[in-house]
């Protein structure tokens, strides 16, 4: 007999594959972190020894959820300052709490605190942009989190933790650093437009091409932001960073709700993928990313939460579910977005965006084991008939049974393995007491 570490038995899997495969009656094989196998539950403990048969029964096993856009150390920022503008929130509120109270410890806590939320919704890779990215690196590591870390380029200081001159050259160094973890990845991460000059995003652009590395920015999110670049530019947000060199294949835009057809064009053309925060955008009043066009111009798309500051939470069930059923409405057709594609778009399209989708986002022989369960037993899950559906339209967090990333569980019957839930909720609870002395103001 072949020896293997784990069968994951008797759940019905969504595979999320080529052939868009819904299992029965089969069992996933896992050795080491991979995927080795997938065959009839009647022959798996027939050719497997496994250290452990983990029984599925009224689950449904599909990969995890990939979250292509978070400031996960904004954590300690929920509920912070709510129903402001994208420019009064940042200026205001945001950018002087950072520039007072972050430091490493916060950026660790904070971001331990995001990881447990991220898990407990099913989420088993993120892709962030904040500041002291090797704090985030190493709460990820601690809890055994998958992600792609971005340090934050942007072109005036934010207290002592953050200078402009730094932006982007230490990007060698961390990867150098934390090589050794395969679950962590480093990005270049300018975080806009308005916040960073042409030299700035020059800068980002050699430096990503040296070392091969995934650029994030924030991009078109407001109608003032592509007034703001038309003015000064002469041309529109995509226009200009394809003047400067900055679209290819490794450039992924968060937001895109203010962009046309020219400039789709474009993004098509160098294969950039843009990433949609809906509940973000909406929440800030910011607008409607033009998905059904961003699908005719066959753009991929992939989903993130932003963070908690704007969303107030990291639900996907929320995303998926929300983004759905508001393009349906607003493009007056309710074939747009069936609940297959926002499935692909939570999953595989991520891993698209980040180079990787040969290595995640679906349930494949020699992928790594990323994978979660979902709890049908329920009874707001029961009766169902398809399971994308159900997903998509009927589950929230509390369906979240397991989580597995990299070959071992996180969360294994809805209870967190490598984060103590009780400790983070008592420092939440410490931050939370200082955060509140500014009101506001620089």
């Amino acid at each position: 007999m072949k020896r293997c570490d784990l069968i994951l038995d008797n759940a019905l899997i969504v595979t999320l594959d080529e052939q868009e495969r819904i299992l029965s009656g089969h069992a996933v094989v896992i050795k080491d972190n991979k995927i080795v196998d997938i065959l009839k539950s009647e022959h798996a403990k027939s050719v497997y020894e496994a250290q452990e048969i983990y029984d599925l029964k009224d689950k449904l096993l599909l990969p995890g959820f990939i979250n292509m856009h978070t400031h996960i150390p904004m954590s300690y920022f929920k509920g912070l300052a709510d129903d402001l503008p994208l420019q009064t929130w940042l200026e205001k509120y945001i950018w002087p709490n950072e520039a007072k109270h972050i430091s490493k410890d916060f950026i660790y806590d904070a971001s331990l605190h995001g990881i447990a939320e991220l898990i407990k919704n099913g989420i088993t890779q993120f892709n962030d942009m904040y500041f002291i990215a090797e704090q985030t690196a190493k709460a990820c590591i601690n809890s055994g989190m998958r992600a792609t870390i971005g340090d934050t380029g942007i072109d005036f200081p934010m207290g002592d933790f953050h200078l402009p001159e730094r932006s982007f050259e230490h990007i060698h160094g961390l990867r150098q650093e934390f090589s050794e973890h395969e679950t962590i990845n480093f990005s270049l991460a300018p975080h806009a437009i308005y916040t960073c000059s042409k030299k700035t995003l020059e800068k980002c652009r050699d430096i990503a091409q040296e070392e091969k590395a995934l650029i994030n920015i924030h991009l078109s999110e407001t109608e003032f932001e592509v007034d703001q670049c038309i003015k000064e530019h002469g041309m529109r947000p995509v226009e200009y960073l394809d003047k400067i060199g900055l679209l290819s294949d490794r450039l992924i835009i968060a937001h895109g709700v203010h962009i046309n057809e020219k400039e789709m064009e474009l993004l098509k053309r160098h294969n950039v993928s843009v990433c949609i925060n809906t509940k973000s955008n909406l929440k800030l009043a910011s607008g409607f990313s033009p998905i059904k066009k961003y699908l005719e111009y066959g753009i991929n798309l992939c989903m993130g939460t932003d963070s908690v500051a704007s969303n107030n939470n990291l639900s996907f069930f929320d995303e998926m579910s929300i983004t759905a059923k508001l393009h349906k409405a607003l493009n007056q057709d309710p074939t747009i977005l069936p609940a297959k594609e926002m499935l692909k778009m939570a999953t595989i399209n991520g891993a698209k965006a980040l180079g990787a989708k040969d290595k995640f986002g679906s349930i494949e022989i020699g992928k790594i084991a990323d994978l979660i369960t979902l709890d049908t037993a329920s009874i707001e899950c029961q009766p169902f008939y398809d399971p994308y559906s159900l997903i998509v339209y009927t589950m929230g967090n509390s369906a979240v049974s397991d989580v597995m990333i990299n070959g071992k569980f996180v969360l294994k019957a809805k209870q967190l393995l490598t984060i103590n839930e009780l400790e983070i909720i008592v420092k939440a609870k410490e931050y939370k007491s200082k955060l509140e002395v500014l009101n506001g103001s620089f």
